[in-house]
């Protein structure tokens, strides 16, 4: 199963879909693009030098674990999609949209609730059983690799957390697409050459 599988499991269609007033196939399709964008930055940014503090934010929501969305803290979601992507919910949105054809306001809606469930399912992995535990010996890069190996499948053998780094870790949970250094939200490449790297 691919970690985005995995993740989409976590998340409780119907509800979700009544909490945003929005159809389940628009809420399904929304979670599965917002998932991939949240990852994809995170690969990004990761890659320009923003590993410490992605490892340092997973940490405290694993310690302080988001499980069910009615009471998912959604202004701590939209400052994840704020440094994750740079900007706003409703902007990011809008450019998700621009390249997958999904519903924006459904998405800016989502982003929010669904940021912290990826950092909660992710600091989940970096503090949960031995398989990640031994990733985690390598950095949230090990980790990553470990848990999003080619082709998106789980494994169960640690990644050396060298080797291209996280972004490149990442390519096969992204569709085989590693995004590059110097293309994080913060950089020249911007949110467009994010999510041109990963839809």
């Amino acid at each position: 199963m691919s970690a985005i599988d995995d993740i989409l499991k976590q998340v409780p269609i119907s509800q979700l879909a009544s909490q945003v007033g929005a159809s389940e196939g628009d809420t399904q399709t929304a979670v599965s693009h917002a998932v991939t964008s949240l990852l994809g930055g995170m690969s990004a940014n990761a890659a320009d030098g923003g590993e410490a503090a992605l490892t340092a934010a997973v940490a405290n929501h694993a310690a302080n674990p988001t499980t069910d969305i009615a009471n998912v803290d959604t202004a701590d979601g939209a400052k994840i999609v704020q440094n994750v992507l740079g900007t706003d919910p409703k902007a990011a949105a809008t450019a998700v949209a621009a390249k997958t054809g999904a519903n924006s306001d459904v998405l800016a809606k989502v982003m929010p609730i669904v940021a912290p469930m990826v950092m909660t399912y992710l600091g989940s992995k970096l503090t949960g059983g031995s398989a990640a535990k031994t990733a985690v010996a390598g950095g949230l890069g090990g980790l990553i690799g470990n848990l999003f190996n080619k082709g998106g499948q789980t494994s169960t053998a640690a990644a050396p957390a060298s080797s291209g780094g996280i972004s490149s870790l990442l390519g096969g949970l992204l569709g085989g697409n590693s995004v590059p250094a110097g293309n994080s939200a913060a950089s020249s490449g911007g949110l467009s050459g994010i999510l041109s790297s990963i839809f």
